[in-house]
């Protein structure tokens, strides 16, 4: 037998047909049955086994789904007892409608106003046809803060007690009730109490009908959904916080399996959520993960309900990344259902200690270098000085020229690299002014264009006319030029093109920048060494050659002037090294 446990929703309006003595069943459009009476059930005979309409009913004069609330004269099968038929219209989705009948010959029962039993804590009003309240429920003043017979009354109709937001919409439905028999399923709307309180409903209004299927009232069920309302609030704050946090967020069983990943988890490592859920963590751990190092996670976790540190995973990409992670267990109850991991990323915090790290290095050398600058700078001049005083009366084909050559060339490189750590390590203070940055540009290429013409390099330099200046200290300008320089003419040991161009771009705000922009067409820079390239004292020069000094000094400068350089390489191909500085704006007139 078709039973409304089956389907959701039909209970309320056949208990009430139940209740009223009514000889009903419930069906779709397609004529399937949905519930049934007991009364219908025993009439027909064989309700109980029947799942249609024509099961029941033979030769339908008028389709009884059509829509038509007239009388009709209807056949049951099997015994072929005529009765007579309404269709009660539901303002149901599925388009279901109540069919009541009555053994031919019964008589007519009277619209009488029988007020229900309340079983559940909904809170119950029941209006008689002209809309007045004759019956409510004894948990209205707990519920509203209303009397009961405030209500019978009609000192205060239910209607009155409505959010005023809610009202207007509401009092057309309830009006439209008392003419359409319509029930209404299942829609949310607010009281106001009467210690002002707003208090959350989910309403239920159905047409009553007496035994024969007239109308006889309205029957009102309002459940409070305060709780269920405040369960879901709180469920999408939590959600909203899942789905917004920065930290990746990932939930797994106890057997480690992913059953949800936030946004911020498929950003960090890349993967998707389909690919991620129903994976183990083991997706994103790294070789460094070693078993001995789980065994002490999951014993801190039994014993301390939590583990936190320092972890390092790796992406989708193959790329390590550093993960200060936090994981807790998750509770139903007193049963263990999963863990909660929360993932930050702290690549970042990372690089800023190691720079941190090598800025107390380079402390160090300065402390060290002003320290010993004085003592090694005395010795040297004056072995300098004296290599150059016997040079003089030597010629070339002498014994022990060369030598002498090579003593003065050491210790002028030995003073460079005095020079340049005190450079680097105790910045000099800015000498400010508005610069012309073509203007630098061009000292620079005057001072390299005849050494770069005997390397065979070519110099093009289409510099935009009219860029603004820049505020900075012109000597330093031109020091991070021609280190820049002079790094790309010994990137171009078979010669090649150097381009520099200028031009003026759009910066934040109202403010230009200028940008500069060095190519060279030289054997280019090794991804592995790209991102060391600034680091101080790394070079790739032979050794001799090269302090590794000067960019690191060039990318101090730049920052020195608020600007900004980067480096993109490729080996074979050369390497482009772009400046911005912030354009100098000035009052003109």
């Amino acid at each position: 037998m078709p039973s409304k446990n089956d389907n959701p929703g039909t209970g309320s309006i056949m208990e009430m047909l139940s209740f009223a003595g009514a000889y009903a069943l419930l069906a779709n459009m397609s004529g399937r049955i949905i519930d049934i009476t007991a009364n219908f059930a025993e009439l027909s005979g064989n309700g109980n086994a029947a799942s249609s309409l024509s099961a029941i009913f033979e030769g339908l004069p008028i389709h009884p789904l059509s829509g038509t609330d007239d009388h009709m004269r209807l056949r049951l099968k099997p015994s072929g007892r005529q009765v007579v038929g309404r269709v009660i219209p539901l303002d149901r989705q599925d388009g279901a409608v109540a069919i009541i009948v009555r053994p031919d010959g019964q008589a007519e029962s009277s619209s009488t106003e029988n007020p229900t039993v309340s079983a559940t804590d909904d809170l119950i009003f029941q209006f008689n046809t002209a809309a007045k309240v004759y019956y409510v429920s004894g948990n209205v003043e707990r519920i509203t803060g209303y009397r009961g017979e405030e209500f019978v009354s009609g000192k205060v109709h239910p209607l009155d007690i409505v959010h005023p937001d809610d009202r207007p919409a509401l009092e057309r439905e309830f009006k439209n009730l008392f003419v359409t028999h319509r029930s209404i399923e299942n829609s949310e709307h607010r009281i106001i109490r009467r210690d002002g309180k707003t208090a959350y409903f989910l309403k239920s209004w159905y047409a009553m009908f007496d035994s024969w299927g007239s109308f006889s009232g309205v029957m009102g069920l309002n459940r409070d959904i305060a709780r269920e309302r405040l369960l879901k609030e709180r469920l999408q704050l939590f959600h909203s916080a899942f789905e917004h946090s920065t930290d990746a967020i990932v939930i797994t069983g106890v057997d480690g399996k992913i059953m949800d990943v936030n946004d911020a988890f498929t950003r960090i490592y890349g993967y998707t959520r389909e690919e991620s859920v129903g994976k183990t963590t083991s997706l994103i751990q790294s070789k460094h993960s070693t078993p001995e190092f789980y065994q002490q996670m999951w014993g801190s976790l039994e014993k301390d309900n939590q583990w936190r540190g320092e972890i390092l995973n790796v992406r989708k990409d193959g790329a390590e990344i550093p993960i200060w992670l936090s994981i807790t267990p998750i509770y139903m109850g007193d049963t263990k259902i999963g863990y909660m991991g929360i993932e930050s990323d702290i690549s970042e915090r990372k690089n800023l200690e190691q720079q941190i790290i090598q800025t107390e290095k380079l402390a160090t050398i300065g402390q060290l270098a002003a320290g010993i600058a004085h003592e090694i700078g005395t010795p040297l001049n004056i072995i300098s000085g004296n290599a150059e005083f016997v040079l003089l009366d030597m010629k070339e084909s002498d014994p022990g020229y060369r030598e002498l050559v090579t003593i003065i060339e050491q210790t002028k490189r030995m003073s460079l690299l005095m020079r340049q750590l005190l450079d680097f390590a105790r910045p000099k203070v800015l000498s400010l002014q508005p610069v012309d940055i073509n203007g630098v540009l061009r000292d620079v290429l005057n001072f390299i264009r005849v050494q770069f013409k005997k390397g065979d390099i070519e110099i093009v330099s289409p510099l935009e006319e009219g860029i603004p200046h820049v505020y900075g200290d012109p000597a330093l300008v031109y020091q991070v030029f021609l280190n820049i320089v002079v790094n790309s003419f010994h990137a171009m040991a078979k010669g090649g093109t150097l381009t520099i161009r200028t031009r003026t771009e759009a910066g934040k705000g109202t403010r230009r920048q200028v940008m500069i922009e060095i190519a060279d067409t030289g054997e280019g820079i090794p991804p592995e060494n790209l991102e060391k390239i600034f680091t101080p004292f790394f070079t790739t020069k032979e050794p001799g050659k090269g302090t590794g000094l000067g960019l690191a000094v060039t990318r101090r400068i730049v920052q020195e002037h608020s600007g900004t350089i980067g480096i993109e390489s490729e080996p074979g191909k050369g390497t482009k090294v772009t400046i911005r500085f912030v354009a100098f704006e000035y009052n003109k007139k």
